[in-house]
């Protein structure tokens, strides 16, 4: 799940700005590459071990687990290479998740709220917090993250994040085969979304 998404899912618990900051912290932590190394406050690490939470009830939800495999056979049809295949199909998933609910203003308004905290005092960080202030401050100019619902935004961001990982990438032979498959992933997940939602709350209730 993305950074966006669980900041939702926190909401269903506790929608303070507080907890849902932790609910983001640990993908913020990825996207910086600095490590945490404090926290000063209760209610963001209930957020940050939430987070953990939701992340393993995700990954085993019925629905998302079947979106990845209908994107690894529909893109190895179109001849991607089975590595580039899976990540797109699980993290395709995650970006257009956070599209289809950044529809909801309440959702949106809550995110922003969080990012909106003065965060100086209640975070430590490796490098000072210097490079999750200059994070902080591009997602605070980006606003609602609706581009996630553009397939062409979507697109790019898969090739930014994927080049990272030689083995992940997009070969630029198979980009035009994600670039096709792209739209029809965007539909499949808007249409699992409510049951993925459900299976997740499901999941984690029952870990209470």
């Amino acid at each position: 799940m993305n950074f966006f998404g669980h900041s939702v899912v926190a909401g269903w618990q506790d929608n303070r700005a507080r907890h849902l900051l932790g609910s983001m912290l640990p993908d913020f932590e990825t996207m910086v590459r600095v490590p945490l190394t404090e926290v000063r406050d209760s209610d963001i690490q209930r957020g940050i071990d939430l987070h953990h939470r939701t992340d393993s009830a995700f990954h085993r939800a019925p629905a998302f687990l079947a979106l990845c495999a209908r994107a690894l056979d529909e893109l190895g049809d179109a001849g991607v290479r089975r590595g580039t295949a899976r990540a797109v199909g699980h993290v395709g998933s995650e970006m257009f998740l956070d599209g289809w609910l950044a529809r909801d203003q309440s959702h949106v308004d809550d995110y922003l709220a969080a990012l909106d905290l003065e965060m100086d005092e209640l975070l430590g960080w490796q490098d000072d917090g210097h490079a999750f202030s200059k994070l902080h401050t591009r997602l605070t100019l980006w606003g609602a993250p609706r581009d996630y619902a553009d397939p062409s935004f979507v697109l790019q961001r898969l090739n930014d994040v994927l080049r990272l990982r030689p083995a992940l990438a997009v070969p630029e032979e198979q980009s035009d085969g994600v670039a096709q498959f792209i739209p029809s992933l965007q539909q499949m997940v808007e249409r699992a979304a409510p049951e993925l939602l459900h299976e997740v709350q499901d999941a984690l209730g029952s870990q209470d």
